[in-house]
């Protein structure tokens, strides 16, 4: 039976309002008058063995299911096209080389060995907004590509980068491997941000390398699926009175709609395509970034913050402007919960005004509301929103993101195995215009910027990163406190 066809099949006929189900085994009917034609009942008559099958398994799939997180459900709106920067999903893409030659065979067997252990990787994620794990999924096979020349490794990249995974099947995730005569293998690996957030690849990526290299895995004897009943439980004790003041307080200050030079409207932009601009802070610049950190008593993670928010002011038309931070958020309910794969993202609103008079009074701001989201990093951020009063549902509310990855020095969970370098990445969001990326796993500060290409001119969108990373560059050796 093809599963696929058969649930196109019951979805065509519920658009034209007929309705399926099975009462005590046998399949059921409601039509609105004339919903129903001849040729539509033979089809049913034809397709009624397989229709009965496919409601049974889903009858009993949807016993298994859990709700998805807050932030999956808005993941899964943004897929509708009918909102502003809407028509696709949340998707990470990485290109991986490595120093040594691949044993594709052997790298397939540690990738299956990973799959069984982590639960995530197993999820299916319904229309319905829930998600279930299967018990056993089948072996997965990693594709070898054999291409004649690096150009067309390029086009198959642009290819690769957008994909979108169907609802109700699995997998949610894509493994192959490229082959270009006379240069490294090369690993291709992208998933929907749905079943796991680009901290939790790195840790499957480091499994899989670690059992690939007949190394000792530690498994976690703790699921997604667990941790997602526990946070259940959790948040039902939890008082988050004062984080709901708090925002409250904050919600009338938040700039939904910046005013950047867009290209063209953002509601005119759906089934949009992402691109990525790229720059850095060397091991010796990043290392005298952190130390004029410590000297002015703030994070690195604040100096970011700040230095994205001041060059977007830059161009901006609004007084203030607000900027989406994303936050990994692994509540500890179980001791090893940072090893485990899966979603644990979360969001919160970070605003700066024109108003600030030079560069050490903003980054002294934002650095006391980034305490306030450490403090309240439990509560649910999509919930923030809802305090403000007059937003269109339909509109890219908050559409310019930051998402800071910095590593403390200390050996991580999602630290990138040994001998692999990332090439390329790539994210796409949903109801998101810009995505700041910035990350020190190898040492040096490394800041990307994903865009909605058709939102922003080649030229524009050079100006402001530039302005950006030239702002991080002058805070090395200028006394911030003169900075403007």
């Amino acid at each position: 039976m093809d599963y696929q066809k058969i649930s196109e099949l019951i979805d065509s006929f519920a658009h034209r309002g007929v309705t399926l189900w099975l009462e005590e085994g046998k399949l059921k009917f409601r039509a609105t008058s004339g919903a129903l034609s001849a040729i539509d009942k033979e089809c049913l008559k034809a397709n009624k063995a397989d229709i009965i099958a496919f409601l049974e398994k889903k009858d009993e799939d949807e016993k298994d299911s859990f709700p998805l997180s807050p932030i999956q459900k808005s993941y899964l709106v943004g897929r509708d096209p009918i909102y502003d920067l809407g028509g696709i999903n949340t998707h990470y893409y990485m290109e991986l080389e490595l120093d040594e030659s691949l044993d594709v065979e052997r790298l397939q067997n540690a990738w299956n060995e990973v799959i069984v252990h982590d639960d995530a990787l197993r999820l299916v994620i319904s229309s319905a907004g829930t998600q279930r794990v299967l018990e056993t999924a089948p072996s997965y096979s990693i594709e070898i590509v054999e291409l004649e020349s690096p150009e067309q490794r390029l086009e198959k990249r642009k290819e690769w980068s957008h994909h979108i995974y169907p609802l109700n099947q699995w997998p949610f995730f894509t493994m192959r491997v490229s082959r270009v005569p006379n240069t490294k293998d090369v690993l291709h690996f992208d998933f929907d941000c749905m079943i796991m957030d680009a901290w939790s690849a790195k840790i499957a990526l480091s499994q899989m390398f670690k059992f690939y290299r007949h190394e000792n895995v530690q498994w976690v004897d703790y699921s997604f699926k667990d941790y997602c009943t526990d946070l259940v439980a959790y948040e039902k004790q939890q008082d988050y009175s004062q984080a709901e003041a708090f925002w409250k307080s904050k919600v009338n200050e938040l700039v939904c709609e910046p005013d950047l030079p867009y290209a063209k409207p953002l509601s005119e932009i759906h089934n949009h395509r992402f691109s990525r601009i790229s720059g850095e802070l060397s091991i010796e610049e990043f290392a005298l970034f952190q130390q004029r950190c410590r000297e002015y008593r703030t994070t690195p993670a604040a100096v970011i913050s700040t230095a994205y928010l001041k060059a977007l002011l830059g161009f901006s038309k609004n007084d203030s402007l607000t900027i989406n931070s994303t936050l990994f958020n692994r509540l500890p309910l179980h001791k090893n919960i940072n090893s485990v794969v899966g979603d644990f993202t979360n969001i919160a609103f970070i605003t700066l005004s024109k108003k600030c008079k030079n560069f050490l009074e903003c980054v002294q701001s934002v650095q006391k509301d980034m305490w306030q989201l450490v403090r309240f990093h439990t509560f649910d951020g999509t919930k923030i929103l809802k305090f403000k009063e007059g937003l269109s549902p339909m509109r890219a509310q908050m559409p310019i993101v930051i998402t800071c990855v910095l590593e403390n020095g200390q050996k991580s969970n999602s630290e990138m195995p040994k001998g692999l370098h990332q090439i390329y990445a790539l994210s796409k969001t949903p109801q998101v215009v810009l995505d700041y990326q910035v990350t020190n796993f190898d040492g040096k500060l490394s800041v990307n910027w994903d865009y909605a290409e058709p939102a922003f001119t080649p030229n524009t969108l050079k100006q402001m990163f530039a302005a950006n990373v030239g702002l991080l560059k002058r805070l090395l050796t200028e006394k911030w406190e003169e900075v403007l």
